[in-house]
């Protein structure tokens, strides 16, 4: 059986990237699927280049809904974004990101041999503005690992509706890393395949790549309220990671002397 999914983009200001957003989407190879595009009210040319691409799609005959309206953020665009869809799955592409054309075609396939799964993952090639891989990205899907940090790509991901009908939208309280808290919330209720391949490439220009400390100061809170770990545990964490960005970033100054 195939499936119809829901690629959501939420976009401010991308006029820089979004062009290869949608590029990639216009080149799937699988092509039952809509684009729900929510746009925070942007100042420069993204909406212009959301009209343009309207027509693209539409001769593609891929279901293409887009918006501008002011919002708090990329949480808010999502969560405007749900209450569009029209499939059981959707998935969640940065306005900088971009899929391999048979990305969609690999997550179908995976689907229909796991048909009891309600969210699904995969590896991610985390790029700079060159395109250049800085690293590999996106474990399987672990409840233990989940309550200690978020090791898996959001944007190499997949979601069934259920996971939204029954634990709510993304808290928009939280600006950086409210996903984390959605999966925090669905617990135990996630039932995860896992695909071992390079579907998507994320660029580090993100707002969660810009911003470690606040990335960090959510994530300790959501860790508090959710209380899966002891407090110990939580500021343990919290200050190990730390010490794995200072370690990556050593790692990324010697790759770009190479």
């Amino acid at each position: 059986m195939n499936s119809k999914y829901s690629i959501i983009v939420a976009t401010f200001n991308s006029e820089k990237t979004l062009q290869a957003t949608l590029e990639s989407l216009l080149v799937q190879t699988y092509k039952n699927f809509e684009v729900i595009i929510v746009d925070g009210l942007s100042k420069d040319n993204t909406v212009s280049i959301i009209e343009q691409y309207e027509k693209k799609f539409l001769e593609a005959k891929i279901p293409y809904i887009w918006s501008s309206e002011k919002d708090s953020g990329i949480y808010d665009a999502w969560n405007k974004a749900l209450k569009k869809v029209n499939s059981s799955w959707m998935a969640f592409l940065g306005s900088d990101d971009t899929y391999y054309p048979d990305a969609l075609e690999i997550y179908n396939e995976a689907i229909i041999i796991n048909p009891n799964i309600n969210y699904i993952s995969s590896k991610v090639e985390y790029v700079d503005a060159n395109y250049k891989v800085l690293k590999v990205i996106g474990k399987p899907y672990e409840h233990n690992q989940m309550n200690r940090y978020m090791n898996i790509a959001h944007v190499g991901s997949l979601h069934h509706k259920e996971l939204f009908d029954k634990h709510g939208d993304f808290n928009t309280a939280y600006k950086i890393v409210a996903d984390y808290d959605f999966f925090l919330k669905c617990g135990l209720t996630i039932k995860a395949a896992y695909i071992d391949t390079i579907t998507a490439k994320m660029l580090n220009t993100g707002i969660s790549n810009n911003n470690t400390k606040k990335v960090f100061q959510e994530t300790l809170k959501i860790q508090l309220e959710h209380k899966n770990n002891s407090k110990l545990q939580c500021y343990f964490e919290y200050y190990f990671s730390y010490i794995r960005i200072f370690k990556n970033k050593m790692t990324y100054k010697l790759l770009g002397r190479m």
